[in-house]
């Protein structure tokens, strides 16, 4: 009975190691490619159709650099971008070997701002001291046949930050900055209305008017806001519009005359 105690607790140690190492191993990985110029780039977008739903669609581009590295911590990194894709009903596309594309939808923008922050802020990335925090919300105002979103998105990419390697590969996940050696994160945001930017805190904004869509390339090594409004119909205002248009029409053609032409004799 002891004996098999012992081996049922080592067998759960043994468990937990491998799990720990293999996290460990992503974390390293990732502090790695972003320590590096142009190893990885990162470049997300949010897609709304005209019912206000959409995807989130991630790019990521690995370089040739990554070719030194070793292919099992590759690859436990992209399980772990895979595995939080799926918790939010997602999926991943390997395009290639070295390219790779994420895709996430979701049915209106508070459950994208939900998706976006639970995506970006997993408990993997919590354990990194080279994490990145990213916050979204979206206020919306609505004007019948209309909503108005404001859409306020802040990244603190103080602790993502480029170097030069050493010879010594480490699992230290603290880089140095260093501001002539960039790392690529571009995000945009894609409406069928098209977007307005407000402000931008250090990011570079360049607009695409005839895809309505707006994108900002951030900066490491700071914190950047993205502050914009969009609009978007809305498919109840215009419903119940309709509904009233349809309906004081079939007066009209009963009675010859509007409502409150009636209700005025």
């Amino acid at each position: 009975m002891k004996i098999t105690v012992i081996v049922a607790k080592l067998s759960k140690f043994t468990a937990w190691l491998l799990s720990l190492m293999r996290r460990q191993l992503a974390i390293g990985f990732l502090a790695i490619a972003m320590s590096l110029s142009g190893c990885v780039k990162y470049d997300t977008g949010v897609h709304f159709s005209s019912l206000g739903d959409g995807e989130i669609i991630e790019h990521i581009y690995l370089s040739e650099q990554l070719n030194s590295f070793s292919q099992t911590a590759v690859q436990t990194w992209l399980n772990s971008i895979e595995q939080r894709t799926i918790a939010e009903q997602g999926r991943l596309e390997r395009l290639n070997d070295r390219e790779f594309r994420v895709i996430i939808p979701f049915d209106n923008p508070q459950q994208l701002v939900t998706k976006v922050n639970r995506y970006f802020n997993s408990d993997l990335n919590s354990e990194s001291k080279s994490q990145f925090k990213a916050v979204m919300r979206i206020d919306r105002s609505n004007f019948l046949v209309v909503i108005r979103n404001h859409l306020v998105y802040d990244l603190d990419l103080r602790s993502i930050a480029a170097k030069s390697l050493s010879g010594t590969v480490t699992t230290t996940p603290k880089v140095s900055i260093d501001a002539n050696n960039p790392i690529d994160l571009d995000f945009s945001v894609q409406s069928p209305w098209g977007i307005k930017n407000i402000s931008g805190n250090g990011a570079n904004v360049s607009s695409d008017n005839e895809n309505r869509q707006m994108t900002w390339q951030l900066k490491s090594g700071q914190i950047d806001r993205i502050d914009a409004v969009f609009w978007l119909p809305n498919p109840l205002g215009i419903g119940a519009v309709t509904i009233g248009l349809i309906s004081i029409a079939g007066y009209y053609l009963k009675y010859r005359q509007l409502p409150w032409q009636l209700a005025s004799k």
